[in-house]
């Protein structure tokens, strides 16, 4: 469970990478007019909606990670060891 999270958020950081990018790439083209503009503007407001839903995922599934984590070690480091109490034999 914990590798899937993380292959997860991996794919989503390089998913947000990529947003990231083509906003670049989209900030430097030049605009000839008002239609350029405020098309470049809607695709910039997509982006930008977009990367913070993927913020947002990865936050959450971060956060996942980390309970399943501290919950598994938890788990291990108060299990009680086997009673050498020979009255309980």
């Amino acid at each position: 469970m914990i590798k899937e999270l993380e292959n997860q958020i991996r794919d989503l950081r390089k998913e947000l990478a990529a947003i990231k990018n083509d906003q670049a790439v989209l900030r430097l083209q030049p605009c000839r007019g008002d239609s350029e503009i405020r098309g470049k503007e809607a695709k910039l407001t997509e982006l930008d909606r977009r990367a913070k839903v993927i913020n947002d995922t990865i936050r959450d599934m971060t956060r996942k990670r980390q309970l399943l984590i501290s919950q598994s070690a938890t788990k291990g480091s108060y299990a009680s060891p086997p009673s050498s109490d020979p009255s309980q034999e």
